[in-house]
């Protein structure tokens, strides 16, 4: 009988010491949450910078809210939809949005974002990463 409750009192003190860890999910999408505005691309070595907005555009951004909702702005159409984080920084993004012809800079990241899987953050600072270690940097609006 000792040693059932020996074995016992083990398992569950394994069990909570394993479960005090930071929970990536919550902790993460606190820090996340807000309006970021896209900074610069990175594709195959090659950085892309962010170019003056002409008349009738919009500075690209995303802002991620509570409980997994997304709003966002292309360079030229509005964005909704969710995100999702998990472990290890990873991330999925889904939803739709308006369908106005893009701006070159436009397009780079409406055909990055659907394959977005890892992010980072730093102070200020979110890396969106996607194919093949490429990136969207990202800085902290509000």
């Amino acid at each position: 009988m000792r040693k059932i409750v020996l074995q016992s009192t083990f398992l569950i003190c394994v069990f909570l010491l394993s479960s005090c860890g930071k929970t990536t999910t919550i902790n993460t999408n606190v820090e996340l949450t807000g309006k970021w505005e896209l900074q610069s691309i990175v594709q195959n070595s090659d950085t892309i910078q962010k170019p003056a907005l002409a008349r009738g555009q919009m500075p690209i951004s995303l802002n991620f809210k509570e409980k997994g909702e997304l709003e966002g702005t292309t360079s030229t159409n509005i964005l909704t939809g969710f995100y999702e984080t998990a472990q290890q920084n990873t991330i999925q993004m889904g939803g739709g949005g308006t369908e106005r012809a893009e701006t070159h800079w436009g397009n780079l990241f409406v055909n990055a974002l659907p394959n977005v899987n890892l992010y980072d953050l730093k102070t200020n600072k979110l890396v969106l990463y996607y194919e093949n270690n490429n990136q969207m940097i990202f800085s902290r609006v509000q």
